[in-house]
């Protein structure tokens, strides 16, 4: 299953619910990444950002204290 198919928003119902998933950060804007980090935040979802490439350490600083560390990040 492609997860960059998804909405923002669906990502964030999966995260609501504690399930985990790898996403490609290019695949959506800063700001969703955000929202879906703080969704895995509040229910310990575990979820994997792939292709970091285009985000700058400030962005990757943002997403890991939305998170609270429940966002993994994989090259």
């Amino acid at each position: 299953m492609s997860f960059e198919t998804i909405t923002t928003d669906e990502l964030i119902r999966i995260a609501d619910a504690g399930l985990g998933f790898t996403l490609r950060a290019t695949s959506k804007p800063m700001e969703d990444l955000i929202r879906i980090a703080n969704a895995a935040k509040n229910k310990g979802a575990k979820i994997t950002f792939t292709e970091l490439s285009s985000l700058s350490d400030h962005d990757l600083k943002r997403i890991h204290i939305a998170s609270e560390g429940n966002i993994l990040f994989e090259q």
